[in-house]
Formats: C-alpha cells, structure tokens, sequence
C-alpha cells in the first residue's frame, strides 16, 4: 500500500514521458490523486490503540549489507505524509495553466512527489537517502528551468550546493556509523548505538545535513533568494513540505537514534533555534517583498520546531507535565499546521504577483474593499500563523511552548519575543495590503473565482478542523513508541 502511494507519481512521471504532451496534466494529477486517495484510506484505517509501526512492508534487498526495504506509517510520519499527500494535487490544480515545455515540468513534479513521500516513509538509511535526494534534484530543475526571476539560475544553484553539502556530510556520517554498527535500519540503530560510543563527528554530520534542509541559521541564506525566483507551485512545496524534511529527520533520526548526543548538545539545539526564531522575525520585519517576506517568516516558524526538539533532549525528571510528550506533539502538529498556512499564503502572493504585477508590500492598499474573498482568505491564513485560537497554528505552538517552558523556561521565555515580532510584521503586512486607499491601478483587480477558492478549501478545512478539534490529529503524535 505504502510503495503504491510512493510509486504512483513515478509511474505518472513515466507516463508524462511517453504520451502526448497536452496528456501531462492529467496524468500527474491522477498520480497525486492516487497517493492521497491511498493515503488517507490508511489513515483512515490507523488502529488509534496501538504505538509503533503500521502498515509494514519489508524486504531484504542486499541481504549482505543489512540493506532493506522497510516502510511503515506511524506517529511521526502519519501528519507529514498527508500533508505531502494533499499538497501534491493542489501544486498540480495550480499549475494547470503551464504550458512552457508541460511534459518537463510536470514529470519533474511528479518525480518530487516520489521523493517527498519515499522520504517520509523510509525507514532503511539507504533507501531514504535516494529518495532524499530524490526530492531535491528535481526542485533544483523546476527553479532553474521555470522560474521567473533573472536571478533563478544562480538562486537554484545556491540551493542545490547548500542542500548536497548537507548531504554529502550527512552520507559520510551514516556510513561511518554503519563500519560501527553494521546497520542502516532506523528502527535497529538505536539499540545498536546505545552499545558503542558515537563520535561527536558523526553526530555532527548527520546534524549539518538536517540543518541545512530545515533551514537554521547561519545556514538559511539560500532560502529567501530560492523563494524569491521559484515558480510559486515550487515554493508551495518547498515551503510547505521540503522544510518540514529536515525537521521530520532530526524526529526520526537524532531523536530516537543519539537520544545521549541530543542531551549533550540540548543547550546549542535551542540556542540556535532561539537565533533562528529572532533573526528570521527580524529579516522579515525588514522586506518589501512580499515573497521573501513569507520566506523569513517560514525560517522563523519551522524553527519552533526545532525549540520544540532541543526541549526533548533536556531532562524532565520530577515534572507535573509529560514535557517532551507535549513538545513532540506541538511539533509534529507544528509541522502540519504550518505547512498549510504557508502554502496557502504563498499560493495567494503568487495570485497577487499575476494580478498586480508586483509583490511590492507597498505598492498595494485598500484591496479589502476591492477583493474582499482574497482579503478574507489572506486573513484567516495569516492569523493561523500568528497562532490564534481556533486555528491549526493556536494548539501547535501552545503545545511546543508549554513542553520547552517546562524544561527550558529561560530559553522559552526569549523565544516568546519571536511571537511579538511575528505579530508586528505579519500585521503591518495586512495593514500595508488590505486597508488604507486603494492604488488607482489595482481598483479593478479581479477577486478569487469559484476554482481558486475550490483549491484553498481543503486547505481552510483543516485548518479549522486542527484548531477546533485538534485531538482528531494529536492522537497519531500520542502514538510514537517511546
């Protein structure tokens, strides 16, 4: 079932190759469309009872290097998945209306989608270091080939050198562990690794190539320039799924594998993502544009994940409160809420960009009264990151900062600032574009027609859905194995 949902883009991407080139769109429709059908029938499935893996599939694929193919859903991966699952026919229906070389681009986003599930649901470091990758070499393709600033080219190569130096460091480390441990199953390493002594080295590999792909700083300066020049489809996934890789890695990888090694560097985890929460606040409260904008303010979100995961490795003995079960929900809700606010958001800037012609912040004013469905949409998506009750974003960071505070109240306590300067520039944002007097040049924009407002509905629907009843979605983050 798994290896359906991850090969049905890959059959389509094949499909694209061989049919006609007015075919491409439907194809890859259908084969996101398949993954998510398969997806959520799974999850519909999901035994809410039961921790640890599900819907299991493994094979010895070379028996003499303990090289497997393993996949299986469970609480760490569950909301992700769907996440990716839902997004990919959305990016489709968004790209409907491409026709600069349509067999290209859309097998390149199939072939993404291939690697983005693959990644989610690998649990063999050798399989999902190919599907990793996978995901990257066609991003890189889309950005350089399709987008439409003058600065891809050089964009999409900072992008891919930043993100294969991750992985190339990342590659060495788990090669280095395996001369250790003579294994790459993620679910045997860490009971392997608990019986040698792990060199800080390989720790730190792996580390780097997981903080590049999330991004932290100082390592985030080819995320607002991608951002910038990608098509907006790209950037729906970069930002709404790609991101969420590297934060999934260090929950699936560095959590449960060096649980010792997260101990020892807990205090530099949260700093880092303290840095990263106020600079990334601090950059966007500096830009026009509103694309780079959405980008500082996507680097200062995923990186309360990271709070949330720098809080697992500081001890909780003697707590009222099941800390780390609180963070770990907060992130892994985190990820999923902030993956559909963001990419609805740039989903809309990228509307405003075709309508306008800019995404200057402030060459706009006043749309409210001229596009009041657009202006609603914006809202409710903008106050979901900002955290509002009601809405996805509300429960995830409540969850991330009651686990961190517990454990880490002085950190936490400056990381709160974050949520400030968030408020400040995402509200100026709305004030600059929305409300004042509108532009003589904007007083005939079009508003949202009934298909756009079709593709944002899923989309609105969780977000609500999470923020009212977030139980429905915690319950898979209560089922990870200890």
């Amino acid at each position: 079932m798994i290896t359906a949902m991850t090969l049905a883009p890959l059959v389509a991407a094949i499909l694209i190759i061989a049919l006609p080139a007015q075919r491409a769109r439907a194809v890859a429709l259908a084969g996101a469309l398949v993954s998510f059908a398969l997806i959520a029938w799974m999850l519909v499935q999901f035994n809410n009872t039961l921790t640890g893996l599900q819907f299991k599939e493994f094979y010895k694929w070379i028996p003499d290097l303990e090289i497997n193919y393993h996949v299986a859903l469970d609480g760490t991966n569950a909301l992700v998945l769907l996440l990716a699952a839902l997004l990919a026919p959305i990016v489709v229906l968004i790209s409907w209306g491409h026709n600069d070389r349509p067999k290209t681009y859309f097998s390149l986003l199939s072939l993404q989608f291939t690697g983005l599930f693959g990644t989610f649901t690998a649990l063999n470091f050798f399989h999902w270091f190919i599907y990793w990758e996978l995901a990257l070499v066609p991003a890189f393709f889309l950005i350089k080939l399709f987008g439409k600033s003058e600065d891809r080219h050089k964009a999409a190569i900072n992008f891919f050198l930043f993100t294969v130096l991750g992985s190339v460091a990342m590659l060495l480390g788990f090669l280095f562990l395996y001369q250790e441990t003579k294994s790459f199953s993620f679910i045997d390493l860490p009971v392997k690794v608990k019986s040698i002594e792990v060199s800080s080295l390989i720790f730190v590999a792996i580390l780097a190539g997981l903080w590049v792909k999330v991004p932290l700083a100082p390592l985030h300066i080819w995320q607002a320039p991608t951002y910038a020049a990608a098509p907006t489809p790209v950037v729906i996934l970069l930002t709404g799924v790609m991101s969420k890789m590297g934060v999934y890695g260090f929950l699936r990888l560095v959590v449960p594998i060096f649980p010792e090694q997260l101990k020892q560097h807990a205090d530099m985890l949260l700093s880092f993502a303290l840095l990263t929460i106020l600079w990334g606040a601090f950059l966007a409260l500096r830009q026009t544009d509103l694309k780079k904008l959405l980008a500082f303010s996507s680097l200062n979100h995923v990186a309360y994940c990271i709070l949330g995961i720098g809080a697992l490795g500081v001890t909780a003995e003697g707590l009222k409160i099941d800390a780390h079960g609180l963070a770990k929900q907060g992130v892994i809700l985190q990820m999923f809420a902030h993956g559909l606010s963001a990419a609805g958001l740039f989903y809309l800037i990228g509307l405003l960009e075709q309508r306008a012609g800019t995404r200057n912040r402030d060459e706009f004013g006043g749309l409210c009264s001229v596009t009041p469905r657009f202006a609603a949409m914006f809202y409710i998506l903008t106050f979901c990151s900002l955290g509002l009750p009601f809405l996805a974003g509300f429960a995830a960071e409540f969850l991330i900062f009651s686990g961190s505070f517990a454990v880490a109240p002085k950190v936490t306590s400056v990381a709160t600032l974050g949520l400030l300067a968030t408020a400040v520039f995402l509200l100026t944002m709305l004030q600059r574009v929305f409300t004042g007097p509108v532009k003589e040049q904007h007083q005939s924009m079009q508003d949202l027609t009934r298909n756009e407002i079709l593709i944002l509905t899923p989309i609105l629907i969780l977000i609500f859905w999470a923020g009212v009843y977030p139980k429905t979605w915690l319950v898979f983050s209560q089922l990870i194995q200890p």
